[in-house]
């Protein structure tokens, strides 16, 4: 019985060293997770890509590289928003009453809300 008790204590005790950190501590109390802000906008693949396509040929200026692309951010008010071409609205409807800037560095396309400023979307 001795034995079998010490054995349990040796493997209960390796156990511990091979068990990833998660699980041997609860998670930090002062660190509350925050759930990332949801997309307001749904878009498919296909339909990003014709927002890619319609928008990489105008002739806009574009935001610094370093303006904000978090989604549910605002936008502050220097950066230049451009209304949703018609051609991408008669293909993309949701994506219609949205503005748009485009970064410069990667050109992502980053889609706002125009009754809050808030990032929708982004399309790399």
């Amino acid at each position: 019985m001795r034995l079998f008790v010490l054995v349990a204590a040796a493997g209960l005790a390796s156990l511990a060293f091979t068990l990833p950190r998660p699980l041997l501590w609860a998670q930090d109390a002062e660190k509350p997770a925050i759930a990332p802000t949801p997309r307001t906008i749904n878009l498919t693949q296909e339909q990003r890509f014709i927002i890619r396509e319609n928008v990489k040929d105008l002739k806009l200026t574009k935001a610094q590289a370093s303006a904000t692309e978090t989604i549910g951010d605002r936008v502050p008010d220097d950066i230049e928003l451009h209304p949703m071409p018609p051609e991408i609205g008669s293909k993309v409807p949701q994506a219609k009453s949205h503005s748009f800037f485009v970064k410069e560095g990667d050109n992502a396309i980053v889609l706002v809300s125009p009754s809050d400023r808030r990032v929708a979307d982004v399309i790399h």
